[in-house]
């Protein structure tokens, strides 16, 4: 195989490997613990597809290096550069992302679910980028779009394939910006605009050393090397945004799942946002206020009050009650009707004018 020695880049593969089991597991424990609050608030579908998306973005970024099989042609590098790493990889990631923070907003800021036509557009933005990368990189040719190099065993993304790649990275970029920018002023619990901020700068920073790469000359020795740092710098944003959503809840659950949601519930119900979180973790309405030490004493001190007011307990005898008012069914009948009425509660004057 070309390309010099290739045991580095191996090594590395194996070890996203390994890591990709790891993350396996922890989508797995998510999805039987899908029911614990601090997890179901953490939006575990929307991680589920970041999850495929590191798988995706690996297979394309692997198989892009001299290191993969040498069994490859011009359409093994489209579908597995193409439609595998980009399309359904490196910019399903971004859209999620974007998807997130915006999320963030329409809860946190605007209180209310992204549904309907909130919804639907964010959805298309996300597929649309996608299908038009993988429609575009199937239709150019070789000269413009994914080409085999067979001296380097390499694949690479040549004049159309490449600036329109860049395009949509671009405009991604942009449009996270602007979702960061509107989502400042959100006001939460558990630092989630923290997190997410952490997040976009990891994303920015690799997403500026893999465009560095591309336009660094490798010899072809060198391609290893530019394989495994290709690797690494779209693996990294990846695990970071899936193990700062999901390693906190993940391991207070491990190591102390009641405690940890006490904790949490009571940290919502005293900033007082249970209906904000409610509606990140799809919960009914009150559910947090009454998992909460807080709204339990509430409860507990209503029921003694309506219990002291009522002066009724089983042991006494049951409160006499009125009997009902009969109904008019018949209005031929209503001389009985009005008679009662007189007897109970009208005025002496009608009284008097049903005597005479």
């Amino acid at each position: 195989m070309a390309g010099g020695s290739t045991g580095g880049g191996i090594a590395v593969v194996v070890i996203c490997s390994l890591v990709i089991v790891l993350d396996c597991a922890v989508a797995g424990y998510c999805l039987w613990k899908r029911k614990y609050l601090p997890l179901k608030s953490s939006n575990l579908i929307n991680m589920y597809l970041t999850f495929i998306s590191m798988i995706m973005t690996f297979i394309g970024a692997a198989y892009a290096s001299n290191f993969s099989s040498s069994s490859k042609n011009w359409m093994v590098c489209t579908v597995t550069v193409g439609w595998l790493g980009m399309a359904l990889g490196a910019l399903l990631f971004a859209a999620l992302l974007q998807l997130r923070v915006y999320s963030y907003i329409s809860i946190f800021i605007w209180n209310r679910q992204p549904t309907g036509i909130y919804f639907i557009v964010p959805v298309l933005y996300m597929g649309v980028l996608s299908i038009l990368y993988s429609g575009l990189s199937f239709i150019l040719p070789s000269s413009a779009g994914f080409e085999y190099i067979e001296k380097t065993n390499v694949c690479t993304a040549n004049g159309g394939i490449y600036y329109f790649g860049m395009a949509l990275v671009i405009i991604q970029t942009l449009v996270l910006c602007v979702l960061l920018f509107k989502s400042r002023t959100m006001v939460c619990c558990f630092h989630e605009h923290r997190k997410i901020l952490i997040v976009s700068i990891v994303c920015f920073v690799c997403e500026i050393a893999v465009v560095a790469i591309q336009h660094v000359h490798f010899s072809d020795d060198n391609q290893t090397v530019a394989g495994i740092l290709k690797i690494l710098f779209t693996f990294i944003p990846q695990h970071v945004y899936f193990y700062v959503i999901l390693g906190p809840p993940v391991y207070h659950s491990l190591a102390h799942s009641d405690n940890y949601l006490q904790t949490y519930v009571d940290t919502i119900e005293q900033s007082g946002l249970s209906h904000v979180y409610e509606l990140i973790g799809k919960c009914p309405l009150g559910e947090i206020s009454d998992m909460s030490d807080a709204g339990k004493s509430r409860r507990a001190s209503i029921s003694s009050q309506v219990s002291i007011g009522s002066n009724f307990s089983g042991n006494e005898p049951a409160p006499e009650c009125s009997p009902p008012l009969p109904r008019d069914t018949n209005a031929r009948q209503s001389g009985a009707l009005l008679s009662y009425y007189s007897s109970s509660w009208l005025p002496s004057i009608f009284t008097r004018n049903s005597n005479k």
